[in-house]
């Protein structure tokens, strides 16, 4: 059993080696590889997992470190692919560039998730090309890589029998937040949920007796009480305002809780006010999350231990290994998967990629459908969801026209003037990353 990281440099994946490592007598894993383009990051990262596997959990999985695609990928069963291309430099141009404009800067809404989709949509063709070259004949895909719906729209067009699965921890995180608030584990609840990819609501959230605790959810938040946090990547302070403002769609539109990506759709004039045009999160996050990784990295190096270190704990690593380990074992695992819809959502197409809850086994993806959805949430997914597979389109058709109708569609983006200027800067920025436009 070969697992393979494409994105090894990450700082994230000290946390996936060890959740695997915990797991490995379940995932029967006898090798590990780490694979990345920028060698000089992943080596450092690779110290780290080296410790942690070796002499921490004192397993005998052997670690391979690579940059070459063929040593990364022969005969690997499974691919745990989390891209960034264009790195943190080109995040901070889809953060800024469209502040710029007025507009909303974030690097998976908007504007910003339009240009960081263009350019990983070919990329993400190379890596299942070259997948498809080496590894075994029954492999998985499990993809980190982000804009998940836009690369979720691609895949499932261009390679439609593609064991694969679309994986986002954000609804997993505010379902934590949401259990630890109301005084429950997790474990023992069910939440419904539906949307897109960081653009959903939770409409129910059940406990053991059935009693639907949305309302006590409800009134809690608009009580002004704040959410019970917990240390992990996605709670800290730069966070505290995106918490403030899901009570405020609470307040607004009291009917379900909003996903906290909703924030950039409901509230971009506020967003653009908040954000300082030369110093967005992208710069904090190098500044901080990037800085703090490579700062431990070289302390664990140092010491030749990574005991107790932060690399290698959170949600993230768990969630991603939590979906291989059932498609191994056969013990199913509810979560939110995102698929085509085919019916899951009336109104929306049938090759909308929806998320909602399913279920994941060795079969596969079982999606929950969700019936009638209010107008409301129904006509902003219609929207949003055309905005993607344009996105789409526009990339594999090379078509300036379908790129520009994207960028207009979208809710943060107020005009089509707007959206001009903003679709020729993105092209400006992303000469080097973009397929040619006409």
């Amino acid at each position: 059993m070969v697992i393979t990281i494409a994105g090894g440099g990450s700082t994230f994946t000290a946390g996936i080696v060890k959740s695997i490592a915990l797991r490995r007598e379940e995932l029967e894993v006898d090798e590990i590889r780490l694979f990345d383009i920028n060698k000089e990051r992943q080596d450092k990262v690779a110290v780290v997992v080296d410790w942690v596997l070796h002499k921490e959990l004192n397993t005998d999985i052997k670690l391979v470190v690579t940059t070459d695609v063929q040593q990364a990928y022969t005969d690997a069963s499974f691919v745990f692919a989390q891209m960034r291309v264009g790195g943190y430099a080109m995040r901070e141009q889809d953060e800024k560039i469209p502040l710029r404009h007025g507009c909303v800067g974030q690097e998976t809404c908007g504007c910003g998730g339009m240009a960081y989709g263009m350019r990983t949509i070919f990329p993400m063709i190379k890596l299942i090309d070259d997948v498809e070259k080496y590894a075994k004949k029954d492999y998985w895909i499990l993809n980190y890589s982000n804009p998940a719906a836009i690369l979720a729209d691609m895949w499932h067009k261009r390679f439609p029998e593609l064991k694969s699965l679309f994986i986002c921890d954000m609804p997993i995180v505010i379902e934590l937040l949401v259990a630890a608030t109301l005084g429950y584990r997790h474990a023992d609840l069910a939440f419904d949920y539906v949307g897109l990819n960081h653009f959903g609501w939770w409409r129910h959230i059940w406990n053991p007796q059935g009693e639907d605790l949305l309302p006590k959810l409800r009134d809690h938040l608009l009580s002004e009480r704040p959410l019970t946090l917990f240390q992990d990547e996605h709670v800290n302070a730069d966070w505290i305002p995106t918490f403030e403002r899901l009570r405020k769609s609470m307040r607004l539109f009291p009917e379900f809780l909003a996903n906290t990506y909703l924030q950039y759709y409901y509230f971009g004039e506020e967003m653009v006010a908040h954000e300082d045009p030369h110093y967005s999160r992208a710069n904090r996050v190098i500044d901080t999350r990037e800085k703090s990784v490579f700062d431990e990295c070289r302390r664990c190096i140092a010491i030749g231990s990574a005991a107790d270190s932060f690399l290698c704990a959170g949600v993230h690593g768990d969630f991603i290994v939590d979906h291989a380990r059932a498609i191994l074992t056969n013990r199913p695992f509810r979560t939110t998967v995102n698929v085509p819809n085919r019916g899951l959502v009336p109104g929306l197409p049938a090759d909308a990629i929806v998320e909602v809850h399913g279920q994941v086994t060795a079969h596969g993806v079982e999606a929950f459908g969700v019936g009638e959805l209010p107008h409301f949430q129904r006509a902003l997914m219609v929207q949003q969801n055309a905005y993607e597979q344009l996105t789409v389109e526009a990339a594999l058709e090379g078509s300036y026209t379908k790129a520009l109708q994207a960028l207009t569609l979208n809710r943060t983006v107020p005009s089509a003037d707007v959206a001009k200027r903003l679709l020729d800067d993105l092209l400006a920025a992303n000469r080097d990353y973009w397929p040619v436009l006409k």
